[in-house]
């Protein structure tokens, strides 16, 4: 597919020239918040400015996994400032099975729709929100069967799950992937049980391998990148065989406990550190594949290659094979439902791009379930961010007709500046997401 660069570039000046700044917005203490009870295991606070808008006919509902409380989280908040109801999400339950997020966010929906003079509800994901939102709307989109694929490694239960009220778009907003956001964090050097004894030949912490411990940074061969590569895959084709196989002796009253287990992934991230070679190595996954607009800090936004101006360093010393940052102490049936995914023998990360993956072998996965979204999608991610190639895969894979992709110059994962220059990151963010919502015809 072709690109005309010229012409892409000139149509998106002329829009970011016509970007519009909020005459509702209003100080973050102005707002008013409302509680709102939704479920037993769910509940809410409705964002709204006290000043009237046309905007509040839209409402913004946005969450986050790993029991976050989102009362206050700024993706809603920053929104009900520019004049749209904002509904920030919270779920207390176990969290064992990603399919427990569709209920209460059902519920979110729902609530949401009922109030008075709503007529759009668009999901505004950011971090761990993304792939749960994309989830659910994946199923209120197509039903249950989306969740139920042979190639799924834990389908879904059906039970409750048709008939889920839709929502009108989605905004992925420096969205973490979800599973395959882990898996490029799954260590090769190191064995469950004894994550202090590393494989030399597989080390990325090795200068033998093309790691400078004085800078914490890398130049990593093509032939180490490689290498690597095919050991992660081997070694998360083995964690899931090991997983299943133990799911299988539960389910057949074989295993320790009747519903569950204990299951542990040495050198496996749990955030956005851990053993990933894109942290040491700048050049990996530091560039988006295809010409997108990019908001930059001299006002114009051009259509070109966007490039990552993250600092490289590998994840600090002291965090290394630790048990808080780089060990999944999970279950085995979270570990299926959350973590697992299925990879091919070519899995490989590149300089632009993440391959041989099986996107949608679970339903933690971002650009799987988008393969099923058909709403209006906005994905953005942050130059100064890890999640931006990853987030260009989304937009890929979106099955949205009406879908951009857009790159904030400099921003980090939470949308600020990572150096000075950059100028107000933030605020150009917001002001597109603004203008997006607000494009006639949309919504």
């Amino acid at each position: 597919m072709g690109f005309n660069v010229k012409a892409l570039i000139s149509v998106a000046v002329v829009f970011a020239a016509a970007l519009p700044v909020s005459a509702q917005q209003v100080p973050l203490d102005a707002l008013k918040g409302t509680y709102v009870r939704l479920a037993n295991n769910a509940n809410a606070v409705l964002w709204e400015s006290p000043n009237p808008s046309p905007k509040s006919r839209i409402v913004i509902v946005n969450t986050h996994a790993d029991h976050n409380n989102n009362f206050e989280y700024f993706i809603g908040r920053e929104l009900a400032t520019r004049g749209y109801r904002a509904l920030n999400l919270n779920y207390y339950g176990p969290e064992t099975e990603f399919e427990e997020f569709l209920a209460p966010i059902a519920a979110a929906v729902r609530y949401a729709r009922s109030l008075p003079g709503v007529e759009k509800v668009v999901f505004a994901t950011h971090s761990g929100g993304g792939p749960m939102l994309a989830f659910y709307q994946e199923v209120a989109e197509k039903g249950a069967a989306a969740c139920q694929e042979p190639s799924r490694i834990y389908p879904c239960n059906p039970k409750g799950l048709e008939n889920l009220p839709k929502v009108d778009g989605v905004l992925f907003l420096s969205a973490n992937i979800g599973a395959p956001h882990r898996l490029v964090s799954l260590d090769p050097a190191v064995r469950n049980g004894q994550p202090r004894l590393r494989d030399p030949a597989l080390d990325l912490y090795s200068p033998a391998n093309g790691y400078d411990p004085a800078t914490n940074t890398a130049s990593y061969p093509a032939n180490f990148v490689k290498r690597y590569a095919a050991a992660v895959h081997a070694r998360s084709d083995a964690l899931l065989a090991d997983a299943l196989a133990r799911l299988g002796a539960i389910k057949s009253g074989e295993g320790p406990y009747k519903d569950d287990e204990p299951f542990r992934v040495d050198g496996m991230a749990v955030n956005s550190v851990g053993a990933r070679l894109n942290l040491a190595d700048g050049n990996l996954m530091s560039r988006t594949h295809a010409p997108h607009p990019v908001l930059k800090a001299d006002g114009t936004t051009p259509v070109e290659i966007a490039r990552s101006v993250r600092a490289s360093a590998g994840t600090a010393e002291d965090s290394r094979e630790t048990l808080g940052e780089t060990t999944q102490n999970v279950s085995v049936r979270r570990y299926l439902s959350f973590l697992a995914l299925r990879t091919t023998p070519d899995y490989a990360v590149s300089v632009d791009n993440v391959t041989g993956i099986d996107w949608r072998s679970s339903a933690n996965s971002l650009p799987g379930n988008v393969e099923n979204v058909t709403v209006p999608t906005l994905v953005m991610a942050g130059t100064c961010a890890i999640h931006m190639v990853f987030n260009e895969i989304v937009y890929d894979r979106s099955a949205a007709k009406d879908k951009e992709f857009v790159a904030v110059e400099g921003a980090t994962h939470t949308f600020t500046p990572c150096r000075p220059e950059f100028g107000d990151t933030r605020k150009r963010w917001f002001d597109y997401v603004e203008a997006w919502l607000s494009k006639p015809g949309r919504f």
